[in-house]
């Protein structure tokens, strides 16, 4: 394979893996308000998102980072993206979901003779009544926004990253109010890193999105990538970076 060849292939790799990312939320659920926001440290990457409507009262929200970068990722977080959007049982129970994407891993990487590793927070929102039931499997926390400010949620469990051994996974929930907003992301936001060594952090993304607040949640996630690239300025980014942000209304 040429150079030529070889960058044409990478080329069409990253048009499927963003056409394999949703830019919305699915059209019947209709309470929530969804921005996204994804940028790939190379032409192709790890981390990924998908909503999944799985009644006309409940929908789940994913987002997940595969470690390590480039092809192998990519491959693994479409092998991941798949699994999920054909698995019909238990869709909505998050803990059985993290479940079987870790034993699918371990699986996996038993074939391979390799570990391999992904953080995953798999959320379901129940539109009638807010209640929100999740899993978080090694992934940052999530953060709880009113219409003042954001904070990290102070949601206990935090269970291992998949595809390393099996475990049991531990459901949280939260009441989800009109008015309040959830932020879920990728560590590459909060890593970033400027020219002088120095990480984007938590404290200036809460302050990014607590100014963002009267925003729409498109405009908040294009606000944080915004924040990031500027803060980043000249140094290279080194991490996928993805952000997403349900509004609920």
């Amino acid at each position: 394979m040429t150079a030529s060849e070889h960058e044409m292939d990478l080329a069409l790799a990253a048009q499927l893996q963003a056409a394999l990312l949703p830019s919305t939320c699915p059209g019947d659920c209709a309470q929530q308000h969804i921005g996204v926001r994804n940028r790939m440290s190379g032409s192709i990457g790890g981390d990924f998102y998908d909503f999944h409507s799985l009644n006309p009262d409940q929908f789940a929200i994913v987002i997940g980072d595969v470690v390590g970068h480039g092809i192998r990722a990519a491959l693994l977080m479409t092998q991941i993206m798949g699994f999920l959007r054909r698995h019909t049982e238990d869709r909505s129970r998050p803990a059985a979901i993290a479940r079987d994407v870790n034993t699918m891993l371990i699986d996996l990487g038993n074939q391979v003779d390799s570990v391999l590793p992904c953080s995953l927070l798999y959320t379901v929102i129940d539109l009638p009544t807010g209640m929100g039931f999740m899993v978080n499997a090694g992934h940052p926390r999530p953060l709880i926004c009113d219409r003042h400010q954001c904070s990290a949620h102070p949601m206990g469990g935090h269970d291992l990253v998949m595809g390393v051994e099996a475990t049991d996974f531990h459901e949280i929930c939260h009441t989800f109010v009109p008015g309040e907003r959830l932020v879920l992301r990728t560590d590459g936001i909060t890593d970033a890193a400027n020219d002088r060594h120095e990480l984007f952090g938590e404290a200036r993304l809460l302050d990014v999105l607590s100014a963002c607040t009267d925003a729409d949640a498109q405009h908040a996630a294009d606000a944080v990538m915004a924040a990031v690239e500027a803060f980043r300025g000249v140094a290279p980014q080194t991490d996928d970076e993805t952000i997403v942000i349900v509004d609920r209304r």
